[in-house]
């Protein structure tokens, strides 16, 4: 905790100098926490009534020469009681320094700028370095998980170089941008560069939830703002250097969920079916392979290491850090290695100047195994298809080959397709920013800062002509983009109280960004020796194909901010954005904030209450926008590509629209904070949102471009819900601490207008149907009724609700059902004792359904018998009058209706953890070690759901061969001197 506070205590001692009075007497003395006895570094030691001060220096010691006597000094550090002590005489005086859960996290990174939490009209959540640090994952996205409430976090894929989904408070769009603006040190990033970041660099991530908190972001802000801050300088005395390192490894989070047929139950299942023709049972039956251990590895190693050197003083406040890490997939040919360092320096150039930068670099090597195709030769589906009779290897433990004709599966071996057909992935990032802090009167800080972001990515695939699927024809293709995002801001920021009672803040503010992207790829074919699988060797150019994007924003913006005698706060924003992808005529958006905070627990009324720590009501209204469309979808365009009589021509690609314009959400939000005997916060929150003016894809006739469709602004869509979130220190001793957290949320979604007048719109490729009153994802499909025991048929229901035998898309109803959850949230405990600590973090999710695409392929009833279908078909396929089942007889294909519908609610045990740190009056004696800890760690160690697939979570609606999640298991060491 006081790692994470740190930095604002040293900010603002920046201003306090070191006088040392020419009379008056010493002082000295050590500070102590009450908590664990341990000293507390940065604690502000003032004489009161003058600007003489120092703070404590890293064994928690102080010495003041004070400038008269008596003297009163004031001991105050964040987090912590403040004390003052009458003296009259030189002494020495230590302090033991009591915790103020009051005050503990209320240093928040709120937009352009730094605030308590305790001020804030807005809805703003927090999570801290140490629930990111030590988690190991590539990026900082999978500890977020359940950790705040109205904030979804999906995993994507369990690829290791994924980054997972985020949502704020629902979804608000139809087709446009539904993802949360990410802000890195003021830099807009994107969600593909996470990993990129090392989690041990972040100091804490806010997310901005409400009006109050996001409109001074203007563009884009209208899915939420998450703020990621990076560490900073914050050891006082001397630099202080730490090292981190872990190793682990990986498995398969669900391989109880595995239903394919095994040897036995597939011979007898073709003996069923008349599958047996031809077939020598006596050989097949000697082999019994189980494709997902074959295909995913129960070992799958993880390497991490991190060094970081930090100082803070009076002048200079520099953060250094470096790192690796390795982890290689669970699945094969799926592996992610990244190099980094970060360099963060703050200098105070003079009284009236600071200038700094917050720059890092990584490299990053990735090989990903094809997911989300139900291809026999990709591995994870191929893991489905393949029977259990084929085996991947010779006796010998080689590849079963169709070269040497060792491999006697249908089509292809797919462990032996990826070794021959390997695509790798290399990216290389530059980011950073440089800024100024300029004070040319008392109370105006003017900043401006300049920022970065570079890119470079490239692709190499390759398929080798020894491979006879290749025809000994082989391929190679090269693709290379480069993005470079410029941005500006500048703020003006003046501050002053009136009398003792009033204060206020005003800022202004103007940003720029500016994004440039290039790219091309070249694939050439004819490629004769494995050894020469470049793009030069090749005979041909099969394809090629470049691209050049641009686009830019222009922002300006106001914010002010109103404190009457620590009681009532009141704030206002304005902002204006151009977005250069709309036209010149609406190509400005107005954006705006009110919000006001009552601190209720202030009034006379109920300052006294002794059980009442804290209590404050919040309201907060206002708009944000959202752009996120294809950057040149305004404009009616040709393209060229069609030849004629071999000649090039061209043709209209797009009708474009010039009247497209900002998608705006209006918030609104009510909240209530309340904390209780100084041991338990609780935190609600009540928010309605409506999106108005909606980007999106409307049909319209394939005779003016043949696209089928055009941007436009329609429609309304609806969102509300509540948040709750309750911390509590059940027991708070010297030496024991036990720490309960949850958090629930809950979203209701209604689409309550479409285009023209229309009033349901089907989107026939996903099982979705746009309906006005229903929400925007909910499923649009047959309903399922079950087998006639009689005969075996497959029933369903009409739309009308009677029963049917016939499969007709006329009867297709929408089921109520959606895949965005309304229900989420987290919970978790923490045991300390002395040194030693153990913690758990849990997620879950409610009511989310998916269409489990991978059931529909294994428990075809026929389509697909020739490959491995699931044992279900074998055990509870109907088979004879009066069964009762939910898979007819053999012959009675599988159709997409609502049986293949699942509820993909989870609960999850997403973080173990078990630490124990050195004692300080050991590491006192090896004159070295300020600090010593080691952990063991568990990640996704359980997983309880319904859900048939191997992985509950996914960020799409439909279930395809997805890269499942993994269980990693880690010891982790950590070190500072």
């Amino acid at each position: 905790m006081r790692k994470s506070i740190l930095l604002f205590v040293l900010l603002t001692l920046f201003g306090i100098p070191y006088l040392l009075a020419q009379g008056g007497f010493r002082i000295t003395g050590q500070i102590l926490s009450a908590e664990d006895n341990l000293p507390v570094i940065g604690v502000s030691v003032v004489e009161k009534g003058t600007t003489n001060g120092v703070i404590t220096d890293i064994d928690g010691n102080y010495s003041i020469t004070v400038s008269k006597s008596p003297a009163t000094l004031q001991f105050s550090y964040v987090g912590m009681k403040t004390v003052e002590k009458l003296f009259t005489a030189a002494t020495r005086y230590n302090v033991i320094m009591q915790p103020n859960t009051e005050m503990v996290d209320e240093v928040v990174v709120v937009a352009y700028g730094v605030r308590k939490k305790g001020t804030i009209a807005g809805s703003v959540s927090t999570v801290k370095a140490e629930k990111m640090e030590n988690v190991p994952a590539a990026g900082f996205d999978q500890a977020l998980q359940g950790q705040t409430p109205g904030l979804s976090v999906i995993s994507n894929s369990g690829e290791p170089s994924k980054a997972a989904v985020f949502q704020i408070r629902g979804t608000n769009s139809i087709n446009s941008g539904t993802s949360p603006l990410f802000i890195l040190d003021g830099v807009p990033i994107a969600s593909s560069d996470f990993n990129t970041i090392s989690p041990g660099d972040i100091e804490s991530i806010s997310v901005l939830k409400d009006a109050s908190s996001t409109s001074i972001y203007g563009a884009r802000a209208a899915n939420g703002v998450v703020v990621i801050t990076t560490k900073r300088g914050l050891s006082i005395d001397k630099a202080k250097v730490t090292l981190r390192a872990q190793y682990g490894f990986s498995q398969l989070a669900s391989d109880g969920k595995w239903t394919m047929m095994n040897t036995p139950e597939r011979i007898q299942f073709e003996k069923e079916i008349g599958l047996d023709t031809g077939q020598d049972y006596d050989l097949l039956s000697r082999t019994n392979v189980n494709w997902l251990k074959e295909i995913f590895n129960d070992r799958a190693p993880l390497q991490n290491y991190e060094i970081s050197v930090n100082r803070a003083t009076d002048r200079l406040n520099y953060y250094v850090s470096g790192g690796f890490y390795d982890q290689d997939g669970i699945a094969q040919n799926s592996s992610f290695r990244r190099y980094n360092m970060r360099a963060n320096a703050e200098v105070k150039a003079s009284n009236w100047l600071k200038i700094g930068t917050s720059t890092m670099s990584a490299y990053e090597e990735v090989q990903q195994a094809e997911e989300g195709e139900m291809a026999i030769y990709t591995p994870i589906a191929g893991s489905r298809f393949m029977l259990p009779y084929w085996s991947p290897y010779n006796a010998d433990g080689s590849i079963a080959s169709e070269n040497n004709g060792t491999w006697t599966g249908t089509g292809q071996n797919p462990i032996e397709w990826m070794a021959n057909n390997p695509v790798s992935y290399k990216k290389y990032k530059v980011l950073s920013t440089v800024f100024a802090d300029i004070t040319p009167i008392q109370n105006l800080t003017v900043r401006i800062q300049f920022g970065a972001d570079y890119s470079h990515a490239t692709t190499f695939m390759q398929s080798f002509p020894s491979y006879v699927i290749n025809n000994e024809q082989g391929t190679a293709g090269r693709n290379s983009s480069d993005v470079l995002k410029l941005s500006e801001t500048a703020t003006a920021n003046y501050r002053w109280a009136l009398n003792d009672d009033h204060s206020f803040n005003f800022m202004l503010g103007q940003e720029a960004m500016d994004y440039q992207s290039s790219g091309f790829q070249v694939v050439t074919k004819g490629q004769s020796s494995d050894f020469l699988t470049n793009i030069s060797s090749g005979t041909r150019a099969s394809s090629w194909d470049d691209t050049t994007s641009a686009y830019s924003y222009l922002s300006f913006f106001l914010r002010g901010e109103y404190n009457y005698k620590d009681l009532y706060y009141g704030e206002m924003a304005l902002r204006t954005d151009a977005s250069s992808r709309f036209g010149k005529d609406h190509r400005w958006g107005m954006f705006w904030s009110l919000g006001f905070m009552w601190n209720i627990k202030n009034e006379s009324f109920l300052k006294d209450t002794e059980w009442l720590t804290s209590a404050q009501i919040a309201l907060s209204t206002g708009t944000s926008g959202n752009s996120e469309i294809p950057y040149y979808d305004h404009l009616a365009l040709v393209a060229g590509g069609p030849k004629y009589n071999d000649e090039a021509s061209i043709y209209p690609k797009q009708s474009g629209n010039e009247e497209l314009s900002w998608e705006q959400t209006w918030s609104n939000n009510i909240g209530l904070r309340l904390g209780f005997f100084n041991r338990v916060n609780l935190d609600i929150d009540f928010y309605h949102k409506k999106t108005t003016d909606m980007l999106m894809s409307v049909p319209e006739s394939y005779a003016i471009t043949g696209e089928g469709y055009r941007w436009d602004n329609i429609g309304a869509m609806v969102n509300r819900g509540v948040e709750v979130s309750v911390n509590s220190d059940i027991i708070r001793t010297k030496d024991f601490t036990w720490n309960l957290n949850a958090n629930v949320s809950y979203n209701k979604n209604k689409l309550v207008e479409l285009y023209n007048g229309v009033q349901e719109y089907v989107n026939s490729t996903t099982g979705l149907k746009f309906v006005v009153g229903h929400p925007v994802h909910e499923f649009f499909l047959n309903r399922y009724a079950g087998v006639n025991p009689a005969n075996g048929d497959a029933l369903w229901y009409t739309k009308d609700g009677e029963l049917t035998t016939e499969f007709n898309e006329s009867d297709k109803v929408m089921t109520g059902k959606t895949f965005d959850s309304p229900w989420a949230g987290g919970f978790g405990t923490t045991f300390a004792w002395k040194g030693l600590s153990l913690s758990a973090q849990f997620s879950w999710m409610a009511d989310r359904w998916v269409m489990n695409n991978d059931r529909f392929f294994e428990e075809s009833n026929g389509l697909y018998s020739a490959y491995n279908q699931s044992r279900r078909l074998l055990y509870d396929r109907w088979k004879k009058p009066g069964d009762i089942t939910d898979i007819p007889r053999y012959g009675v294909t599988a159709q997409l209706d609502d049986r293949f519908l699942e509820n993909s609610s989870f609960l999850r045990l997403k973080n173990l953890t078990l630490a124990y740190a050195l004692p300080q009056p050991l590491l006192k004696k090896t004159n070295f070690f300020t600090s010593a800890r080691v952990y063991l760690q568990g990640q996704n160690l359980l997983t309880f759901t319904g859900f048939t697939g191997l992985d509950p979570e996914m960020s799409s609606n439909i279930y395809r061969a997805q890269y499942p999640a993994s269980r990693q298991f880690t010891l982790g060491i950590e070190v500072s001197f």
